[in-house]
């Protein structure tokens, strides 16, 4: 802000009784006007006596210093702030009028409101220039504006100074009122310290009132100006009553009969206040400016006594205060009777009468202080007696946690060889961070022990690789958690053994595995009757294409990080705790594809049950924003120890915090996408050609192709064998298809019919059995599944298939009718 783009249109003003629009032509002196000083102030100027009766317009002038009517001009901005106006009132610059406060015809007042308007720089003509303030006078309103806010200048600085004043009266009335509330929720919790009610009080209303000081008052009031009257005026009278009534109670311990008394009869005048026209409430303000520098002396004397009778050094610390707060009230209402223009000092007085307080308080809790030191030094020997016993105690109590301790060290070493990484992987790259809640020294070893645990360990399915991952959490915190933990990692650890050391084992499906992992986990687990229950993700990462099979049991959903972006892969969970009694819910494998540069991160409960702090009534405010998570998974961008660090700076953690990650081909350079035009043609032309029902065309256009076919080629190859009836070179089509492209299911499906038709009914069986672990409602895959078992002599499973498949869609004609072969076969028997 620039000061000398602003001009206070103070000094020598000119003014003519009346208002007429021909005057504002008038550009050259003129005895039809007369001089005035600024501030203005009519009938209170001796010379002026002719208009203390006077009803009617009076217009104002003032000519403008011409460079600085050519700085506006040339800035092409102007803006001007009136201050408190006296009634209504009307602006112009030369013929152009600007803005306007209250009305005329029909009479509105516009008493002590402001004016902040922009003016149009064409009102600005060369030579003189002017502004003419037009004032209505009416009933018995003076005639004045000697506000010292007055203001004429470039656009950005008026507006500047003017908003950056009220701010600052804003924060100090804000500071005032906060002090007031405060000290009447210390009367709330208090009721005997009255006198925190009416320094609350006290506080409150000389916030209140000085509000009205401020120019954004008329935001609230606007034209509601007799109200506004009233209001102000009340809060005034009532800021004496509370003064002495806290000055009393404070170190008298009462409120004397003479507070009371002027209490009674100044709350009858702020009724009168609002009973009576303006120019009553001009003679009872009259009254109180008068009679408020007795009151000012009777409250020193109070407090002068106090602390010279009473020997009180809060009353001494206080006066030092009062006399500041005082003596610039004292200012204000001298310069408000003379009708000064000068700064209102109260307002900034009153942070030293706080401090006042504020000092009384601190010296209260020094005198409080040396008395318990006091006390401490009397009770030494006691407290010397007690310590000795308690000495006794925690020694015993040392004994037995180094006991505890020793145990959990031993626990610890148990769990450790069945945790961690031991993929042999080269695309799939996996990290664990482990942060157990219950930390430990054993003699010179520092560990931990909890219920999480995290392993990835490398297997062979069907001839290729798969990293198999678990993220899982023990019910419990310490040692029952560790107990959970070290069972959970020993039985994982032995699937695992098992399949890398069994042909047998090595010939399941992905979803198999993971079914069967899962029902030895819970099969274990079951066996302690609810006493321990896991949440865990496990899962099996295809170390070729990348594809994530996984089974979640109630534990948080899985993150994926993908171009700086983290989102949840899962919506819904469908199975409870590992070892629930009766577990219900449906066993679906979820799988996802994994595209290079994506990264998965698991994790126990810990990441989201953070204790953000405290409510009011001392209980722990736990996080319940899942996506918090995610969030700082993309601002540490999905490395785990920043995770952990953002997490703390949200609060305390208050489980076992345990991370999980997973990259595939983390370090792979960005490539663009290439298409192989002619494979993208062959395909299209394949699919015309099925379309077509042209399957020899299909196979001979794929037998004669010199190169490898592309996998959508042989998908479409698979069914051109199988429209002509050659059902086992289509399911070994299929087969090779569904082989590298795990995630169409569509083809998995197709695989395990082909294969069925062509006799193959253990392919069949196992690629059927994929699609029911991935979608078990697939009622056409149930119904084929069925088939199959009904042909290899189980009819019992094959009725259950049909079953469910029923469930989702009762009217299938193919579920009905093998249902009814299956039912009519023990007849024919």
């Amino acid at each position: 802000m620039n000061q000398n783009n602003l001009s206070i249109p103070e000094g020598e003003w000119e003014f003519r009784k009346g208002f007429e629009q021909s005057w504002l032509q008038e550009k050259k002196p003129s005895d039809s006007w007369t001089a005035i000083q600024f501030p203005i102030s009519l009938p209170k100027n001796d010379k002026f006596q002719e208009f203390a009766s006077y009803e009617g317009w009076v217009t104002f002038r003032k000519k403008l210093d011409p460079q600085f009517v050519a700085r506006l001009v040339q800035n092409g901005s102007a803006s001007f702030v009136s201050g408190h106006i006296s009634d209504v009132s009307y602006f112009y610059i030369n013929q152009t009028r600007f803005g306007q406060l209250g009305r005329a015809e029909p009479y509105q007042s516009g008493s002590y409101s402001n004016l902040i308007a922009d003016i149009p720089v064409q009102a600005f003509q060369k030579g003189d220039n002017y502004l003419y303030i037009a004032i209505y006078r009416k009933l018995d309103r003076p005639i004045r504006f000697k506000d010292r806010f007055i203001r004429l200048g470039i656009s950005r600085d008026v507006y500047t100074e003017f908003y950056r004043g009220e701010m600052l009266q804003a924060a100090l009335l804000l500071l005032y009122f906060s002090v007031g509330l405060y000290h009447l929720l210390l009367f709330a919790r208090r009721r005997q310290e009255t006198y925190n009610l009416f320094f609350g009080l006290f506080g409150i209303v000389i916030s209140l009132y000085w509000s009205f000081r401020m120019h954004s008052r008329d935001v609230l009031w606007g034209d509601l100006v007799s109200l506004r009257h009233s209001t102000e005026f009340s809060l005034l009278y009532m800021i004496g009553p509370t003064m002495m009534a806290f000055i009393s109670d404070f170190f008298y311990r009462r409120v004397d009969l003479f507070t009371r008394a002027y209490a009674a009869i100044w709350g009858l005048l702020v009724i009168i206040t609002w009973l009576v026209p303006f120019g009553w409430k001009q003679f009872i303000l009259t009254s109180w400016q008068l009679h408020a520098p007795v009151i000012l002396i009777y409250i020193i004397l109070r407090v002068v006594y106090a602390a010279w009778k009473l020997r009180s050094q809060d009353a001494l610390l206080l006066l030092v205060g009062i006399l500041m707060l005082f003596g610039a009230a004292g200012h204000d209402i001298w310069a408000s009777i003379k009708e000064m223009d000068a700064v209102h000092y109260a307002s900034f007085a009153f942070p030293a009468f706080i401090l006042g307080i504020a000092a009384i308080l601190a010296n209260r809790f020094v005198r409080v202080h040396s008395q318990v030191e006091e006390l401490n030094r009397n009770l030494e020997k006691k407290v010397q007696q007690r310590t000795l016993k308690l000495q006794n105690t925690l020694n015993e109590v040392q004994v037995l946690k180094e006991q505890q301790d020793g145990d959990y060290f031993l626990t610890s070493l148990l769990i450790r060889p069945l945790t961690g990484s031991y993929s042999e992987s080269e695309n799939c790259s996996i990290e664990m961070f482990m942060r157990q809640k219950k930390q430990f020294r054993f003699r010179k070893w520092e560990s931990e022990i909890g219920g999480d645990l995290c392993a990835a360990h490398s297997i062979i399915l069907h001839g290729r690789r798969y990293t198999a991952v678990i993220n899982g959490d023990a019910m419990g915190k310490s040692i029952q958690g560790a107990g959970g933990a070290l069972v959970l990692g020993t039985v994982f650890k032995s699937v695992i053994a098992r399949t890398q050391m069994s042909q047998e084992a090595m010939q399941r499906y992905p979803e198999r595995w993971l079914r069967e992992c899962f029902i030895e986990l819970q099969n274990v687990f079951e066996s302690f009757d609810g006493s321990m229950l896991i949440s865990a993700v496990i899962g099996l990462v295809d170390d070729e294409n990348g594809y994530f099979y996984f089974i979640n049991a109630e534990h948080p959903w899985v993150v994926l990080y993908r171009d700086n972006e983290a989102r949840f892969i899962e919506d819904q969970n469908y199975l409870y705790k590992i070892g629930t009694s009766g577990l219900q819910g449906k066993l679906i494998v979820k799988t996802w594809h994994m595209q290079p540069r994506d990264i998965l991160i698991m994790g126990s409960d810990g990441r989201d049950d953070i204790v953000l702090g405290e409510d009011e009534n001392g209980y722990r405010v736990i996080n319940e924003d899942e996506t918090l998570f995610l969030r700082m998974v993309e601002q540490a961008n999905s490395q785990l120890e920043q995770i952990m660090q953002l997490t703390l700076k949200q609060g305390t953690l208050s489980d076992d915090f345990t991370l999980l990650r997973i990259a595939w081909q983390e370090d792979a350079p960005l490539l663009m996408n290439q298409t192989n035009q002619d494979q993208v043609a062959q395909k299209e032309r394949l699919a015309d050609l099925l379309r077509q029902q042209e399957y020899r065309s299909i196979i001979t256009e794929a037998t004669d192709s010199p190169g490898k076919l592309p996998p959508e080629a042989v998908k479409v190859l698979g069914q051109a064998y199988f429209g002509l009836r050659q059902y086992k070179p289509a399911a070994e089509a299929l087969f090779s298809y569904s082989i590298e492209h795990p995630w169409d299911l569509d083809g998995l499906y197709k695989t395990s019919y082909y294969a069925r038709l062509a006799h193959d009914l253990e392919t069949a069986i196992d690629f059927g059995i994929r699609v029911k672990m991935r979608d078990p409602d697939h009622v056409h895959n149930l119904i084929n599944l069925a088939d199959c078992w009904r042909q290899k002599g189980n009819p019992d499973r094959a009725l259950k298939l049909l079953n469910q498949a029923l469930q989702v869609d009762a009217t299938n004609k193919s579920a009905l009718k093998l249902k009814n072969l299956l039912e009519r076969v023990p007849e024919q028997d």
